[in-house]
């Protein structure tokens, strides 16, 4: 799995996935919200013609590491294989689970 905000490949840290670079950890909970959205990402895939022309989005994908597309607000999906994130998890991974910001 990558990390949404930077791409970087999460590892395993004191049982949660950890980003290295931007020194955050995403809990359990987001863990399986994101192992959940991969499974479901091959629905996804057959509906993704329709948003190849959009914006991109503000994270990568959890599951490729590619840059999300922004579908509406808080809404993004990944045009090469499907992972969507969507409203809730949107939101869960800005106020829940934090992330160094790059300067």
């Amino acid at each position: 799995m990558y990390c949404p905000y930077c791409k970087e490949e999460l590892k395993v840290n004191n049982e949660e996935l950890y980003c290295k670079a931007g020194d955050s950890y995403f809990s359990k909970h987001m863990e399986k919200v994101f192992n959940v959205a991969i499974d479901n990402s091959k629905e996804v895939e057959v509906r993704l013609p329709k948003f190849a022309n959009s914006e991109a989005g503000r994270f990568f994908c959890v599951n490729c590491g590619s840059k999300m597309m922004k579908i509406e607000s808080m809404h993004e999906v990944c045009t090469c294989c499907g992972f969507e994130i969507n409203k809730r998890t949107f939101y869960e991974i800005i106020e829940i689970n934090p992330h160094r910001s790059f300067r």
